[in-house]
């Protein structure tokens, strides 16, 4: 193609930010671990801000055994980038995001009862409530939040990601999400046994040994105040 082709295909700055910047507005690997996380930390953070208003003190909200990043949130992030990221209006980022953050914590729900046994989260005595598991409040919640991270922190940041050195970003990017699936096998693990003590199941392995005398029902508790055994 011709310069002067490129120039009327892509007019002024975007043909220079196709060929500088290739993957600028899509997930690559590091973006995706990296918003992983960040979204997981402001979840965090809501959610203790949240319980000091509402109880008038500090509660253990992170979802993980040894970092800050709630996988609700973190997973919520994502798929909110991942789904809304080509929408340009304010209410359509609302209104798709309020549905899709709605479907995904009905999702999380089940699949913690069913795989784990475990309940994180229970709306039965709000309004509108489906099972549960969302409610529509909360919905309009995720819409609003969906606005704010769509953009307010992934444009933005993929700007930032995008100015950044590619082989230095991808490596920390590689670095970070193995310490995200350290963290997240060896908290599945440590419900999984917290679970099995309830039931009264010992054991199989050395490592369930190691996990009962790492993570006793005592710390377990402290660390997920608002799980339930089902």
């Amino acid at each position: 193609m011709k310069y002067s082709s490129l120039r009327t295909a892509l007019p002024g700055d975007a043909a220079l930010r196709r060929y500088t910047q290739p993957t600028a507005g899509r997930l690559t690997l590091a973006k995706t671990v990296l918003l992983y996380m960040l979204g997981g930390a402001l979840g965090t953070l809501w959610e203790v801000i949240f319980n000091l208003v509402k109880l008038h003190r500090y509660v253990e909200c992170g979802g993980s055994l040894f970092t800050p990043f709630n996988p609700v949130y973190g997973c919520g992030t994502l798929v909110i980038v991942f789904c809304l990221k080509r929408l340009r209006r304010p209410w359509q980022v609302f209104l798709a995001g309020g549905l899709a953050g709605g479907a995904l914590e009905y999702f999380l729900s089940y699949c913690e009862e069913t795989i784990l046994g475990t309940r994180s989260w229970n709306y039965s005595t709000w309004l509108w409530n489906l099972n549960g598991r969302t409610t529509v409040p909360i919905m309009i919640v995720w819409g609003i939040l969906c606005m704010v991270v769509v953009f307010c922190i992934f444009r933005p940041l993929d700007k930032l990601f995008e100015s950044l050195p590619p082989r230095t970003f991808r490596a920390v990017g590689i670095l970070c999400l193995l310490f995200v699936c350290a963290d997240l096998f060896v908290t599945v693990s440590a419900l999984f046994r917290y679970v099995a003590r309830a039931e009264d199941a010992p054991p199989l392995t050395a490592y369930g040994t190691w996990l009962d005398r790492t993570f006793p029902d005592a710390w377990m508790r402290k660390k997920f105040p608002s799980m339930r055994i089902q």
